[in-house]
């Protein structure tokens, strides 16, 4: 169920790093790797010259020391690693270090972090946090094994499932004083403040400001959480967290919809006042086949695809895009309208351009490649479950070499980036110079000969597109993408000598 004014997560609504790195080493390291993917190596060569022999130095006696409680977390030690941040609070109240173990001193703290999932670099992936509330010390390892189920339920569900390397899932240990949740006169010193929202049913809800307070001491994240609130009922979403009272499978899913694509409800049944209908993805105020948010699917004349009234929780007055079955709703699979919103969403995160290799050039970039001997380009794009992403390739005169947006990824204190700010890619009017099938590992190459070209300077552009079409399937998952989210590109500046 969603409530509006997300983000309370109302009705509906990084600790340790890879291969068991604690949150400062990992820090430390994508610190520097930060600063290396934005110089070529021979700009970063020079810098780290001109700056001289860095000084080693051994970690201070707290660093080690949160290391170790961080690391004590990770492992499912909940109870040294409260021990080792009341020693750190204590014998060093004034350094950093303690500071930060005095935030996890107290009686409801955030203790660390450990992976359950990682299909590769944070950097490119939906990251999502699991959380607990209400989940006392000698109860914290209860909450880690509903933790480790969650990836599963994610594989199970169709359209997750397809796009499952895409997400990464790490368990935040949280602890709680108590084992309750606010309402009815009672209160109760929980991690994330989980209450009973004034709902017909008590849905539960937790505090955004809380949620946004543990993903911070983690460090790096995409501001995504699914919270389980031990004794709460039904679930809430919104504003990126999906709350979840008990450990529910179906609400799990459906409050993950709300916060994670913001689609609306898709059920009539009234829940609480919500106030006039919020237009959503899936959910219209208007039955006008033309002016309904998927207007695009009744125009490509997609089966079972119309205006259904009954939804956002009223009988009348709300419309959807399916006469039922879809998630939003009450039923296992996402609809049409629903489903491409969230691909769209994962794109909106995650490059389907992994890595590649040599080195891109921007287009104002002085630095280029010189054709004596043969070139090889290599790029490595995200592989869905069950289809491969199309990897074209051109050979462009520099005359004719489109314009390419500038960089505006939208970049968030938390490192969250969003790919919409970057706009859609300039027309190639041109054929491709290759279309390249690639290998199923994601990897796909290109090569240039000196005999290929004449003499002058060229634009080696490589564009990775995700269609969306499944084997079998007639209409693609995703009919309109405006920003070209299903589309991303590397360039190279080449120049052929002249003949000798």
């Amino acid at each position: 169920m969603s409530l509006s004014g997300a983000p309370q997560t109302g009705p509906h609504g990084r600790g340790q790093g890879q291969n068991g790195k604690t949150a400062a080493a990992a820090r430390r390291q994508r610190q520097t790797g930060a600063m290396a993917s934005c110089f070529p190596p021979l700009i970063w060569l020079i810098l780290s010259c001109a700056q001289g022999p860095q000084p080693l130095s051994d970690p201070t006696p707290q660093a080690t020391l949160l290391e170790r409680a961080e690391a004590r977390a990770g492992e499912g030690h909940y109870a040294d690693a409260a021990t080792l941040y009341g020693r750190l609070a204590r014998d060093h109240p004034d350094t950093p270090e303690g500071r930060t173990a005095a935030r996890r001193s107290q009686s409801s703290a955030y203790l660390g972090s450990a992976a359950i999932v990682e299909n590769g670099p944070g950097e490119n992936r939906v990251d999502v946090a699991l959380m607990g509330d209400g989940y006392q010390l000698r109860e914290m390892r209860g909450f880690d094994k509903l933790a480790e189920d969650i990836p599963p339920l994610f594989e199970r569900q169709a359209t997750l499932r397809e796009y499952y390397t895409y997400f990464n899932f790490r368990r935040l240990a949280l602890v709680s004083a108590d084992n309750g949740v606010d309402g009815f006169g009672r209160e109760y010193d929980t991690a994330l403040d989980g209450r009973t929202l004034g709902t017909y049913a008590g849905h539960v809800g937790v505090s955004a400001e809380r949620v946004r307070a543990m993903l911070d001491e983690w460090g790096e994240h995409d501001s995504l959480a699914i919270v389980f609130v031990k004794q709460g009922v039904l679930g809430t979403g919104g504003g990126g967290f999906a709350t979840i009272g008990g450990r529910n499978a179906k609400t799990t899913i459906h409050e993950w919809g709300h916060a994670f694509a913001e689609l609306g409800d898709e059920y009539a049944t009234k829940t609480h006042e919500r106030g006039g209908v919020s237009r959503r993805v899936n959910v219209s105020d208007t039955d006008d086949p033309e002016e309904v948010p998927w207007a695009h699917w009744i125009k490509a004349g997609v089966r079972g695809i119309g205006v259904y009234e009954g939804a956002s929780g009223q009988v009348r007055g709300a419309w959807k895009p399916t006469s039922g079955g879809c998630v939003m709703e009450s039923g296992e699979f996402f609809c049409p309208p629903c489903r491409e919103a969230l691909v769209l969403r994962i794109y909106s995160i995650v490059d389907p351009i992994e890595s590649c290799s040599p080195l891109p050039h921007p287009r104002r970039h002085a630095v280029q490649l010189v054709l004596d001997d043969p070139l090889e380009f290599e790029v490595e794009v995200m592989r869905p479950e069950n289809h491969r992403l199309e990897v074209r390739w051109w050979v462009i005169p520099e005359r004719g070499a489109p314009m390419e947006p500038e960089e505006r990824l939208q970049r968030y204190r938390n490192r969250h980036t969003d790919r919409r700010g970057r706009g859609p890619l300039a027309m190639i009017p041109l054929d491709p110079a290759a279309t390249s099938r690639g290998q199923r590992s994601g990897r796909h190459r290109f090569r240039l000969e000196r005999g290929d070209l004449e003499s002058g300077r060229y634009r080696v552009l490589c564009r990775a597109r995700d269609r969306t079409l499944l084997r079998g399937e007639r209409t693609p998952w995703v009919l309109e993408d405006p920003d070209d989210l299903l589309v991303s590109q590397r360039a190279w500046w080449v120049v052929v000598p002249e003949a000798r």
